[in-house]
C-alpha cells in the first residue's frame, strides 16, 4: 500500500480547513495518511482529523517537518509496500486536480519526484512534497537520511542535511528525480541567480507550469514584497474557484504584521531584479538586460561573500 507521512504545526494548535481538504485530496488517491503533529492539538481537532487520516502521531515540537517525518518512517517503515509520499501544510492546495498532477509525473519515469525543483544553493526538489518509488523507500540510502537526528538540529542543519542532501544524495546513489516544474525546461531563472521560484514566480507555477500549489508564506507574510494575497487569490480563483474560501479563512485567523517578516532591502531588490530579467527577455530588450545583469552580479557576488563570511565564523 502506498503511504504519505504528512507534517502538521500550527501555533494555534487547530488543524485549519485547508489542511483537512489536503488530507482528504491525498487521501482520495489511495494513500495510506499518516498525520504527524508537532502542535498541541485537544481532542475538537483531532476528531476532525479523524475522517481523512489513518494515523496519527503527536510529537514534541523539534526537527520541524523531517523530525516529523522520521518519526512517521520509522513506525510505518515496514508496512510501506509502494510509493511513499511526503507532504506538509506549508501549502494552500491542490488548487486544480493533484491526481493530473500525479499523472504527469508518469510521463517522463524516474525513481522520485517532487513539485518544484530549486537552484538555491543547488539543484534539489523542495520538501513540500515528495513522492518516491517503492525502490527508493527500499534503500539503505534513504533510511539512513530519515534516521539523522533531526531534532537536535538547527533549521539551517534541517535544511542542509534533510531538503538539500535528500536529493543529492539519492542522486549520489544512482536514483534520479523529475519535478513538475524544472527551470532547465522553462529557462525563468539564470541558474548564478537562483532563488526560491515559489516566492518569485508563483504566477508562472500555478498557471503554465501547473504546479497546483502557492505558499503560505507568500501570501501570509509576502517576504519579498511580490503581488499581494488578494492578487494571488484572483489568480487561484480563475483555476478553483472554491478554495480560495479556504484560504481566506486561514489567513484571517493567522494574519501576521508582513513588515517584520520582509528580508532585507537588498536582499528585495536582487528578487525584483531577477523578475525584472525574466520580463527583459521576453520583452528582448538587450541593452536594459545588461544593466540588469551587472546589477544582479554586484549583489550576487556580495550575497555570496556574505555567506562566506557567515559559514566560516
Amino acid at each position: 500500500m502506498q503511504h504519505c507521512l504528512f507534517a502538521h504545526f500550527d501555533k494555534d494548535n487547530k488543524v485549519a480547513d485547508y489542511v483537512l481538504h489536503y488530507l482528504g485530496e491525498i487521501k482520495r488517491l489511495g494513500f495510506f495518511v499518516v498525520f504527524i503533529s508537532a502542535a498541541r492539538i485537544g481532542e475538537p481537532e483531532l476528531a476532525r482529523v479523524r475522517d481523512c487520516c489513518d494515523d496519527i502521531i503527536l510529537r514534541d515540537n523539534a526537527g520541524l517537518d523531517f523530525g516529523s517525518w522520521s518519526e512517521g518512517f520509522a513506525k510505518h517503515r515496514h508496512a510501506i509496500g509502494g510509493r511513499l509520499l511526503l507532504a506538509n501544510d506549508s501549502v494552500y492546495g491542490p488548487i486544480g486536480s493533484l491526481a493530473a498532477a500525479l499523472d504527469r509525473f508518469a510521463a517522463t519515469p524516474a525513481d522520485f519526484y517532487g513539485m518544484v525543483e530549486s537552484l538555491e544553493p543547488s539543484p534539489h526538489l523542495q520538501s513540500w512534497f515528495l513522492l518516491f518509488e517503492p525502490w527508493v523507500v527500499a534503500s539503505d540510502e534513504f533510511a539512513s537520511i530519515l534516521s539523522q537526528p533531526f531534532s537536535r538540529m538547527s533549521k539551517r542543519e534541517i535544511i542542509r542535511n534533510g531538503e538539500i542532501a535528500l536529493s543529492r544524495r539519492l542522486l549520489g546513489a544512482g536514483f534520479r528525480y523529475e519535478a513538475l516544474f524544472r527551470n532547465e525546461r522553462s529557462a525563468l531563472m539564470n541558474p548564478r541567480y537562483a532563488a526560491n521560484p515559489m516566492l518569485l514566480f508563483w504566477r508562472e507555477l500555478l498557471v503554465a507550469e501547473r504546479v497546483p500549489f502557492v505558499k503560505v508564506e507568500l501570501l501570509r507574510d509576502n517576504p519579498i514584497r511580490v503581488e499581494d494575497a488578494a492578487t494571488v487569490l484572483r489568480v487561484a480563483e480563475t483555476i478553483d474557484s472554491a478554495f480560495s474560501s479556504l484560504i481566506s479563512s486561514h489567513l484571517a485567523r493567522t494574519a501576521r504584521p508582513q513588515r517584520a517578516f520582509q528580508r532585507p532591502f537588498w536582499s528585495r531588490w536582487r528578487h525584483a531584479l531577477i523578475r525584472q530579467r525574466h520580463r527583459l527577455q521576453q520583452e528582448n530588450r538587450p541593452v536594459s538586460r545588461a544593466v540588469n545583469s551587472a546589477q544582479l552580479e554586484f549583489l550576487t557576488a556580495s550575497l555570496h561573500a556574505w555567506r562566506f563570511v557567515k559559514d566560516r565564523f
